[in-house]
């Protein structure tokens, strides 16, 4: 073989070039495709990390709007607590429970949502205390005060209201700390990301 590539140099020749063409066509090929799959790990990770990103955004919205409402509920528990339920502030807790209950009920956008392709957000606990707390509410709703009523009859039912306030009040302390858990192993996991 080796005294016929001698004899024909344009053979030998056409041989070595279309060797190096083969090995440099594999190199090139195994190349593209190991430079492909890493841009393509990239792009796959870049949109990711982008939805993640704004799930996390979303959500942290819809539970600091919730965490708002909840924090001006038991701030204006305590208040008329230490009123003892005069004034007008019964009717203001009244509505606040109402837009309360339309936000949970209502929100305006559904895109928090997206957090449940990343967490595992618990919201039977969400459900289990707001489901509480409605039943708390019904129980006040209940609660009728009658002019001809005694002062002791008044003042029991005041007591019972009072009892039902701070129910209320640690069914909603609960759902703060339950948002707060939630937020904080977010914003853990995306510190994490930006290290």
């Amino acid at each position: 073989m080796f005294k016929i590539l001698q004899e024909n140099p344009e053979i030998a020749t056409l041989l070595i070039a279309t060797t190096f063409t083969a090995v440099g066509f594999i190199c090139k090929t195994l190349i593209d495709t190991f430079l492909e799959n890493t841009r393509y790990k990239k792009v796959i990770k870049k949109a990711f990390w982008t939805e993640k990103l704004t799930a996390a955004k979303k959500t942290s919205e819809f539970y600091y709007e919730h965490l708002e409402l909840i924090g001006l509920m038991i701030h204006q528990i305590d208040v008329q607590l230490e009123q003892g339920f005069s004034g007008p502030l019964y009717d203001s807790i009244q509505e606040t429970i109402k837009k309360l209950s339309d936000r949970n009920a209502n929100p305006q956008s559904f895109e928090h949502h997206h957090i449940h392709m990343f967490y595992d957000v618990d919201t039977k606990v969400f459900d289990d205390l707001n489901t509480e707390s409605f039943l708390i509410i019904q129980q006040m709703e209940k609660i009728e005060f009658s002019e001809t009523e005694s002062l002791e009859k008044i003042e029991e039912k005041l007591t019972k209201v009072k009892g039902l306030l701070m129910d209320l009040k640690a069914k909603h302390e609960k759902k703060k700390s339950t948002y707060k858990e939630y937020l904080k192993k977010i914003r853990e996991d995306i510190s994490e990301f930006t290290k």
